[in-house]
């Protein structure tokens, strides 16, 4: 009988992506910023054939095109070229190393990278075209999934841009200090949406990574290699003033986040909390903003609230003990999980991680079995199929949707984003009622 090793992790048909993918989007997220992903060309290819599928943006990435011999004999002359050749032909202010599978196994981590290319960093100060800041985070998809490659990628932009020797935190009180900010991998419209509510309670957010505009922005006004958006490398720096840093989405171990780098190395106050999907979770976000600002919650913002949850009451008799299957992107479903308690559905998942699409189709199986199957899915475009045979809708959301247009501008977070999601998620249970029915009801 054939049997897989208890040493290796395998998933079939999985649901989620690889760790540089994650990792680039990071990277993506710092202004005049650039990937350099060492390892095959393969990698980077299919990395920015699922990003630009889902953003409908260009998107470069390098590579030090590791080939048979680089495999057997190291890549590290592979990765110097590479190197020289991005910052001359793109003269990046920020260039962001991540390992792939085939680099790590040969023992070319993150560190080693960085030492490789410390002497090709010609002088002229941090963040200059000649001097890029590096930095380099260790992404092998054996050791983790896109999730687990952008929390090391921001962590390593934090640590690149706040070297713990170059200078003491400022020490900034009040006002004045600014609010480090650590999202999950989510939407350029939901990195917004966030930008817009630190805003409403007067906060200077920076966020560790912002690509709401390289990776969903507008034509240019000039031709450039590099897209404009993203976190400045000078604003970065000053993530070592921050009194907080927040970072949202499931727990991250320390190693890998942001926040505690910033809270053990300068002193700030880490707050972690779930993705802001839901009335519950958003005000609680909302209370650490007062708390951090000192304001009471903004007029617009309680005015978003009370609508929300006027649309649970008038859509209360239709999503009430529904079922809704969920699946992908961990910081995602953890937050959609306790939404859907709110709003009455019941949500079903895959047991243990749930990293393949078996285990998600067993989960529905299952609850079918129990007497009560599911009535949709929310998840990303790679559970299509599930719900084409099961036969019910599916709810596009978190990252990839390539079958459909619009995936940047999906929002989720937030009272605004909760209440796109709230309706996305009762017009599709009607639309179901609707084809089902044998006299196209439009009234109920």
């Amino acid at each position: 009988m054939n049997s897989v090793p208890a040493f290796a992790a395998v998933t079939r048909d999985a649901c989620s992506l690889c760790a540089p993918l994650g990792a680039t989007l990071a990277f993506a997220g710092v202004r005049g910023g650039m990937t350099l992903l060492h390892g095959s060309q393969g990698c980077a290819t299919y990395i920015r054939r699922y990003a630009i599928s889902h953003f409908r943006e260009p998107l470069d990435a390098a590579s030090s095109g590791f080939g048979e011999e680089a495999a057997v004999f190291g890549g590290r002359a592979n990765l110097r070229v590479a190197f020289e050749n991005l910052v001359r032909q793109y003269a990046p202010e920020f260039v962001g190393i991540a390992t792939t599978c085939l680099a790590e196994t040969i023992g070319e981590d993150a560190s080693g990278a960085r030492r490789a290319i410390e002497d090709l960093v010609a002088p002229g100060g941090p963040g200059s075209p000649s001097r890029p800041v590096v930095a380099a985070a260790s992404t092998p998809s054996y050791r983790g999934d896109q999730r687990e490659g952008f929390r090391a990628a921001t962590r390593a932009i934090v640590e690149a841009a706040c070297p713990v020797p170059s200078r003491p935190a400022a020490g900034l009180a009040g006002a004045d200090a600014p609010v480090a900010v650590f999202p999950a991998m989510v939407s350029p419209a939901d990195l917004r949406e966030l930008k817009r509510v630190f805003a409403a309670f007067g906060l200077d957010a920076i966020l560790a990574s912002d690509y709401s505009d390289t990776l969903d922005g507008g034509p240019g006004r000039s031709e450039r290699l590099l897209p404009e958006g993203g976190t400045p490398v000078g604003r970065l720096g000053e993530l070592s003033d921050a009194r907080y840093a927040i970072e949202l989405g499931a727990p991250v171990a320390d190693e890998s986040s942001g926040a505690a780098y910033l809270a053990s190395s300068f002193g700030a106050e880490r707050i972690a909390l779930t993705l802001p999907i839901g009335v519950r979770a958003t005000d609680r976000l909302l209370d650490e903003l007062g708390h951090a600002s000192g304001r009471p919650v903004p007029v617009e913002l309680a005015a978003e609230r009370g609508r929300l949850l006027d649309s649970y009451v008038d859509a209360h008799k239709i999503v009430f003990e529904r079922s809704a299957l969920l699946y992908g992107d961990r910081d995602l479903r953890e937050a959609l999980a306790a939404f859907c308690a709110e709003i009455g559905v019941r949500a079903v998942e895959a047991e243990g991680e749930g990293r393949g699409f078996d285990a998600v189709e067993a989960a529905a199986e299952a609850a079918k079995a129990d007497g009560r199957p599911v009535d949709l899915l929310i998840g990303n475009s790679k559970g299509y199929k599930i719900a084409k045979r099961l036969g019910v809708p599916l709810v596009r959301v978190g990252f990839p949707i390539h079958d459909r247009f619009g995936g940047p501008r999906v929002g989720t977070l937030c009272y605004r984003g909760t209440q796109e999601l709230f309706d996305r998620v009762v017009n599709a249970i009607v639309e179901k009622r609707q084809e089902e029915s044998d006299v196209g009801y439009t009234y109920f």
